[in-house]
């Protein structure tokens, strides 16, 4: 029987995703103007996206039971396949809206896209869990303790390690790590663990005192980060464990954005532009801008996503989807 907390879990991380990519000067030079905002995406950012790794992980041997090439060439559709064609579709729009954007976009740097480096800044994440992936299923039978302890420190040194300062190499070798702690959690069966209302209450401790900790800039290499991720993934379970085993509206609305959360992700960002530029840039309305975006990012992203469903053709090249 398929566990609803992990759908719980992704749909809770994808709120949050778009809750975070919401606050209209989010990316902009001279940072984010309010502090109950800045605040906000600053404690989202600790974990949301080590939460979608770290459930990549744990279901990883699923369908890595058909075999590692037909593994590589599935994850080759549903990661990559999206990832070009959303960066490529897009390329010539984000071109067209680059003077309303702090950075203004060059042509030549289409190429980049083979680097990680996509129009649609938020699809590194495809680029990032395909290598993670394909990478880690060739270590998938030696994963026990002391791969992870590796792992850990990898991710700790990812930016040193990062010779040739390529940003998506810092992040596959950052993120890795959430990963391979999702295999690990699966293979040794310690799930339960995270169910306990002790565990959850330490890590909501650890979380609270990283996060002030990353808020004033205290950070040892990125031990902190990587701890406060932990705590926050630990945190996230629980919670989705405990609404699993609860009937309500919330727990059907949870699920059914957990199973649409690569839709929300893929759309979502592309969506709020026209919004944040006609209420923001425009119109100077801040907090408007950002309750629009995020519900008009979420529900219209889940709207585009049912329709390319519809077609074989649209479902492949832009959600990655061959059934």
């Amino acid at each position: 029987m398929r566990d609803s907390s992990f759908d719980i879990m992704k749909g809770i991380a994808i709120l949050l995703v778009v809750l975070g990519h919401s606050v209209p000067d989010q990316a902009s030079a001279s940072g984010i103007a309010s502090y109950p905002l800045y605040l906000m995406r600053t404690i989202i950012y600790s974990f949301h996206m080590p939460v979608f790794f770290f459930v990549a992980g744990y279901f990883m041997h699923i369908p890595l039971k058909e075999g590692f090439q037909k593994f590589v060439k599935d994850k080759s559709i549903r990661l990559m396949v999206p990832y070009f064609t959303i960066g490529l579709l897009y390329f010539p729009f984000k071109l067209a809206l680059s003077k309303f954007a702090s950075q203004q976009l060059d042509p030549q740097d289409i190429w980049k896209i083979f680097i990680g480096i996509n129009p649609d800044g938020e699809l590194w994440f495809l680029y990032c869990l395909f290598f993670i992936s394909i990478i880690i299923a060739l270590l998938v039978k030696r994963v026990n303790l002391g791969l992870l302890i590796i792992s850990f420190i990898i991710g700790m040194l990812s930016d040193v390690l990062n010779i040739f300062s390529v940003p998506m190499v810092s992040k596959i070798l950052y993120f890795q790590f959430f990963y391979i702690l999702g295999l690990y959690i699966k293979k040794y069966m310690l799930l339960d663990y995270m169910k306990s209302a002790g565990v959850a209450l330490t890590s909501l401790v650890i979380f609270s005192v990283g996060n002030y900790a990353l808020l004033h800039d205290i950070n040892v290499f990125k031990i902190l980060t990587l701890i406060t991720a932990v705590s926050g993934i630990t945190i996230t379970y629980y919670i989705a464990n405990q609404i699993s085993s609860r009937i309500g509206l919330y727990k059907t609305l949870l699920i059914f954005l957990g199973t649409v959360s690569m839709d929300v992700y893929i759309f979502s960002d592309i969506v709020k532009i026209p919004f944040r530029i006609v209420l923001w840039s425009k119109l100077g309305l801040y907090y408007e801008a950002f309750i629009v975006c995020f519900l008009a990012s979420t529900i219209l992203s889940i709207l585009i996503g049912y329709i390319l469903r519809k077609n074989h053709y649209s479902r492949l090249l832009c959600l990655g989807m061959k059934k």
